[in-house]
């Protein structure tokens, strides 16, 4: 029988954990030190799950958006991209691409149940969000920003049953 501890991590481009700026949010990466209250140490499985991701872009067109995570993969998958382990954890294609658009441009993804297998809980992620192209978006100013809100479930035997 297994047991299940739920991790929930909120990240947004707003706010650091030192309440100073990411220094490369103008081209779209951030790093988040992970601080858990508590955790096991004889976890057996991990999966990781973006419930939603929200990105609003004032004035650009940008076709599609992924979130990346920079410092964590996908095990037992394929990116053509990268040529290994896929690290693209939402994608996010935009409904209306047009061009000279002068209304706020806002994106959302949720997929709660499309699981990521990750080999540990991460203590730091470093993620990065850019368009399909793989492109920078600047985050560094107040016209675009994002969150999004990742779960971890992690598994371990539980003799207690």
């Amino acid at each position: 029988m297994y047991g299940v501890d739920t991790f929930r991590i909120m990240l947004d481009s707003e706010i650091h954990p030192h309440g100073l700026n990411q220094p490369n949010a103008n081209i779209g990466e951030y790093t988040f030190n992970i601080r858990l209250p508590f955790t096991r140490s004889d976890y057996t499985k991990y999966i990781l799950y973006v419930d939603n991701l929200c990105v609003s872009l004032s004035g650009l067109t940008a076709r599609a958006v992924q979130l990346r995570l920079l410092n964590l993969s996908n095990y037992n998958s394929y990116s053509s991209e990268t040529g290994g382990n896929n690290n693209v954890v939402a994608l996010i294609y935009n409904p209306n691409i047009t061009a000279g658009r002068t209304d706020p441009l806002s994106l959302n993804y949720q997929a709660p149940q499309a699981p990521y297998h990750i080999t540990s809980i991460p203590s730091s992620l470093a993620i990065r969000i850019s368009d399909y192209d793989n492109d920078n978006i600047d985050f560094s100013g107040g016209s675009n920003f994002w969150n999004a809100n990742l779960r971890i479930d992690a598994y371990y035997n539980d003799m207690s049953c």
